[in-house]
């Protein structure tokens, strides 16, 4: 996305890289400077399942259906969700990240994109973040399509798959259905990252749901992550008109088309 606007553009060549089939490429001669190289690529250490997120991702699991195509973000509660889709079949993705439970849903064959409407029989994925066994993988796969972020978060490409399911996390909701992603105490601590362009692609998709999944508590127990209203110094990364189901361990709950003083009973009815 930033090759166009770069002044100098340097390409490390790594030989212990792999180069998926289908991936995008880039030309020598693009180079302003070529470093070759023969190092490990960073991996991440799957996260130890436990109860709390469990919880969560039961919840979440419920709302999906066989042939849905999914999004999904990173972390304990994602990795948990996809260990519990081992009953649905059909499965597609569409996502920003590959991490190893997509490895696992497509290698046990509940994944396998025969539901989409575009890249049928594909999992379009931006990146791939998980273990050294994810990456060897993803560099033999013929069913993967890496894509840059101007095909896999844009919101007119990805709404054409029919009941595309976006799965993201938040730091807050407020009781207008305001979702705070990026920001504590006043202090930005992430980007706002493509969350919402896939929660609107979602709702634009036939079939489409988004869904808020997050722990009720922060700070093991002590601050509610589901508050009154965001505060003053804290900005919305998602509009009260984004939001469609939040989930916490305490359940399920679809806030979309309700309005304000039955969204605060519902978001209260999740909160610790």
């Amino acid at each position: 996305a930033v090759l166009s606007k770069a002044k100098i553009l340097v390409g490390e060549i790594n030989d212990q890289q792999p180069a998926p089939k289908g991936s995008p490429t880039l030309q020598l001669d693009q180079l302003d400077l070529g470093i070759r190289c023969s190092r490990p690529l960073p991996t991440t250490a799957a996260p130890r399942l436990s109860e709390p997120p469990l919880d969560i991702a039961r919840h979440v699991a419920q709302l999906i259906n066989n042939g849905d195509c999914i999004q999904i973000g990173i972390g304990a509660i994602p990795d948990a969700t996809l260990a519990t889709l081992f009953d649905k079949n059909d499965l597609g993705f569409h996502s920003g990240m590959l991490a190893d439970g997509i490895m696992a849903l497509m290698e046990a064959g509940n994944a396998n994109g025969a539901a989409k409407n575009i890249d049928k029989g594909q999992a379009v994925v931006g990146a791939t973040l998980g273990s050294s066994e994810l990456m060897a993988w993803a560099g033999q796969r013929n069913d993967l399509l890496f894509r840059p972020v101007s095909y896999t978060h844009d919101t007119d490409i990805v709404r054409q798959n029919d009941n595309f399911v976006s799965i993201n996390s938040a730091l807050q909701v407020d009781l207008f259905g305001q979702v705070n992603a990026d920001m504590l105490n006043g202090r930005q601590i992430s980007g706002t990252g493509g969350s919402v362009d896939l929660m609107r692609a979602a709702a634009l998709s036939t079939g489409g749901r988004s869904i808020l999944a997050l722990y009720a508590t922060a700070a093991e127990g002590s601050v509610s992550r589901i508050v009154p209203m965001l505060s003053a110094n804290t900005a919305a990364t998602a509009l009260r008109s984004d939001i469609d189901y939040v989930v916490t361990e305490y359940g399920a709950r679809r806030i979309r088309y309700l309005p304000l003083h039955a969204r605060a009973e519902v978001l209260i009815e999740l909160a610790a």
